[in-house]
Parts: C-alpha cells; structure tokens; sequence
C-alpha cells in the first residue's frame, strides 16, 4: 500500500524541502533581530520602548484624534488624510498607527508568523489579536530645505539668515526592526484629482535617526512636500468642497499601500515571434511611406514657379538643366 510520502515525486519532496529550509532560515534570522531599545520618535515623548512594545506604546500613547488607527494588508489600499495646520517646525508629528497583519485572510502571512517580526507583547484583552501584527507609524515633520546640508553649523547659520523661508514637509514610515524590506506607495492628491504625487518607498527602522535633519542628508525612504505644494493642495481641496457641498475631512488626502512584494503582471506578454512580425510590420510601413530623398543641385537664380507635381530630375539631368540656365 503506497503512503502518501511514496506517492509524492521527487520534484515536490524537493521543493517542500526548500520551504521547510527557508523558514527555519527565517526563523532562526528573527530569533538575531537587535532587540536595542530606542527614544519614541514622536515630539515630546520621552518614552524608550523595545522593539517588542513598539505595538502597546503606539496604541495606548498615540492613538488619538490627531492619529488615526487603522489595520492595513498586503497590496489593499488606505485612504489618510494629511493636515499640516499648525505644525511647528521641527516637531515629529504621528499622523496615522498603523497594524500590518500580511495578507488579509492568510494568518499564516501575519508578520509574527511568517518570521518577519518579533512577536509584539504586553497586549491586553482586544488587542491580543495583534500580536502577530507589525507596528508601523506614520511620521510627519515640518522642516527646510537646508536640512539635506551634510554640515549642521552651516545648516544653523542659513537657518538664522533665512528665517521661515524654504519650509518642506516630510514624510515616511517607520516600525521595528524586520528581516525583510517593507515597501510602501503613497500617493498625494487633491480631491479633484488635478494635481498628484506618488512615490515608493521603504518602511525606515525606528532605532534609526527620526530628526528629517539627521536622515536626509544620507536616506531615501521618504516623501517631500514643498510649502507651495501644500498649499496648492490644500486650496483645492478647499475649492472642491465649497462647490461640492460636501464636508470632507480637512487636509489632503493620501492613499498609502503597504506590502512586501511588488504584485506580478496580470498581462500575457508578447511572444518572441510576436515581436519580431510587429517590428517587421513597422519596418514595411516605414519603407512604405517614407518620402523619397533624391539630391540634386537647386538654382535660385531661375525665375518662375516649380510645379508641386513635378518629377525629380535625376543628378545628370539636373546638371544639365543648370549649365543651360548659365548660359
């Protein structure tokens, strides 16, 4: 009688073998993560918290009207809105905690499941069920341009000449230390949709620098708005809700999509043999309809009107017509 071990191929013994591989693998990474505590990047928190007490600080500390909450999954869409209105410059402000629990409906994507996260604890009663989840704040910082310098005193000195001039805002995602990259897309729109910004970026370590004027100068993984920007944005949304008549939340609006794969093309792609009859296709159209190029000499000196119909004279006889005009 066969068993199902001795009915599976070679092929698919191998390759569950490859996965029980991989997430010993994993699991043995997540078991290394740094497990350093570090400062709450949150403007006026004093608070240090460990990696694991990242979820129960942000939702107990930050989780107010200023800072929503919300759950986000693999490649679903979250609609935010961003109100710079009375930033001080320089503050980091938490404007949305966020819950990443993997893919929706696959508890077993969950980022303390699937190794990509230590396991969040001190959670009581409702929010047990985020444990397996990610932690992730989304930060805002009112700041200047002279923030990217690399040197701080010349930074200070411009600061002192050119008081409330430059302003940007700027934005990014930061949560505990993970074993794998976290992207996010996010994109910025008024709400007639004339003007938008999108940008992919990756979620920052919280451990890292959280001063816009510290990581600027040597990280990417954050978005940049001009004053002039904001303030575009804002006045059409503005405008948009006085014509609507419909009272929206006041900011901007966002859509930010978080995950840890970019999706796969849905298309069938062109074949080889597709592509080479397109170009050949192009090719014959090309020679088809080009104009002819024909050289020959053009005398200015000859009066009258050349008829648009006429024939190009070959080189010879094109010489020839011109040494009888000379004469």
């Amino acid at each position: 009688m066969n068993t199902k071990r001795n009915m599976e191929s070679p092929r698919g013994r191998q390759t569950k073998n490859k996965d029980v591989k991989g997430k010993r693998k994993r699991k043995i990474i997540v078991q290394n993560l740094s497990r350093m505590p570090a400062h709450c990047p949150v403007a006026g928190c004093s608070d240090i918290i460990f990696p694991s007490n990242v979820m129960l600080h942000m939702l107990h500390k930050h989780s107010n009207s200023t800072c929503i909450t919300a759950e986000v999954y693999d490649h679903r869409p979250l609609l935010l809105t961003f109100d710079p209105t009375g930033y001080e410059r320089g503050d980091n402000y938490c404007i949305a905690a966020l819950l990443y629990g993997g893919v929706k409906g696959k508890p077993n994507t969950r980022p303390g499941v699937d190794n990509l996260s230590l396991l969040n604890s001190g959670l009581l009663n409702s929010y047990r069920k985020y444990e397996t989840y990610l932690p992730i704040m989304m930060m805002a910082c009112r700041t200047t341009w002279f923030a990217h310098m690399k040197d701080k005193q010349l930074e200070r000195e411009m600061l002192s000449k050119n008081e409330g001039k430059g302003g940007i805002y700027v934005l990014w995602l930061v949560s505990p230390i993970t074993t794998r990259k976290v992207f996010y897309t996010l994109t910025i729109f008024d709400r007639h949709y004339i003007s938008s910004r999108s940008l992919i970026r990756t979620v920052r370590d919280y451990t890292n620098f959280q001063d816009p004027s510290d990581f600027l100068p040597i990280d990417e993984n954050y978005i940049m708005l001009r004053d002039s920007d904001v303030l575009e944005l804002m006045t059409i949304s503005r405008l948009a809700q006085s014509k609507g008549g419909k009272k929206g939340p006041r900011g901007i609006p966002m859509e930010l999509i978080v995950y840890q794969t970019p999706l796969k093309h849905s298309g069938n792609l062109s074949s080889q043999a597709e592509m080479q009859a397109a170009l050949k296709e192009a090719r014959n159209m090309y020679s088809t309809y080009m104009m002819p190029r024909t050289k020959g000499t053009v005398n200015r000196e000859v009066s009258g009107k050349m008829s648009l119909t006429r024939k190009p004279l070959s080189k010879t006889k094109a010489n020839q017509a011109h040494a009888h005009a000379l004469h």
